[in-house]
């Protein structure tokens, strides 16, 4: 009788600047914004864990910042298997050569593998990991380089393109003041935030998560940015022609 391999399978997710971004206000005060269509995003995770899929969240934030986003969204608190953050992190950035060997190996010969999420060592054999960071897609591609096609694990990574909505915060609270008082402001400022709750990220991160459900496993590296990068890039033009007009028009 032929042994078939169990195929153990994550989703590991970042959190800062892939499902939020924290504003700082003139006051100091932190405040978090939530990426759009995030409630998408929780079905479509529930959808993998229904499939046997773990959710994991490995963020360097401290659980004091974790916990306010799970005030906001609370879904996600019943959603993550295993929770990874700064306070833990001697837990799971720390592993053994004799556990892990070839991600030992290749950190000790590449000092940039000290700083990574070492995924491939939180006991899964397939992996999505999202992360807006590219520095992570670029120590993976070094993993597998030093490990020369003996690492059994398979690995795709998005960076959702980083999410930095609500870096004007302050500036579009002051326009919807001037909007109540002037027409064509308001028009425009509707125009632009209807395009912010527009932002395809999650839509992204849901058609991925859909083919990682389906993926039978193939040891190696998948890189998927390339495939979403067009769609991005118009999204991103236009955010920043609307929001170009907008100031424009308050200007006036």
């Amino acid at each position: 009788m032929i042994k078939i391999k169990e195929n153990k399978k994550a989703i590991i997710l970042d959190m800062d600047n892939t499902l939020i971004n924290g504003v700082k206000r003139t006051d100091n005060e932190n405040v978090m914004i939530l990426r759009p269509n995030l409630d998408k995003l929780i079905c479509k995770l529930k959808k993998a864990k229904d499939n046997g899929i773990d959710i994991v969240l490995c963020t360097t934030s401290r659980e004091e910042w974790v916990n306010r986003f799970f005030l906001l969204k609370p879904e996600f608190k019943t959603l993550f298997d295993k929770l990874f953050t700064r306070d833990n992190e001697k837990e799971w950035m720390n592993y053994s050569e004799e556990r892990y060997p070839l991600e030992y190996n290749a950190r000790s010969k590449n000092i940039n593998l000290e700083y990574s999420k070492p995924v491939t060592t939180f006991g899964y054999d397939s992996i999505l990991f999202i992360d807006d960071n590219k520095i992570e897609e670029v120590r993976l591609q070094i993993l597998f380089e030093l490990t020369e096609n003996k690492l059994e694990k398979d690995v795709t990574f998005f960076s959702g393109f980083g999410f930095y909505g609500g870096s004007n915060y302050e500036k579009i609270s002051s326009y919807k003041k001037l909007a109540s008082q002037n027409p064509e402001i308001s028009e425009k400022l509707e125009e632009y935030l209807e395009a912010e709750k527009n932002e395809p990220g999650c839509n992204m991160m849901c058609s991925i998560i859909d083919k990682f459900i389906n993926k039978k496993f193939q040891a190696g590296l998948t890189l998927t940015d390339k495939d979403y990068a067009e769609d991005y890039k118009i999204f991103n033009a236009k955010i920043t022609r609307l929001k170009e007009e907008l100031d424009k028009q308050v200007s006036c």
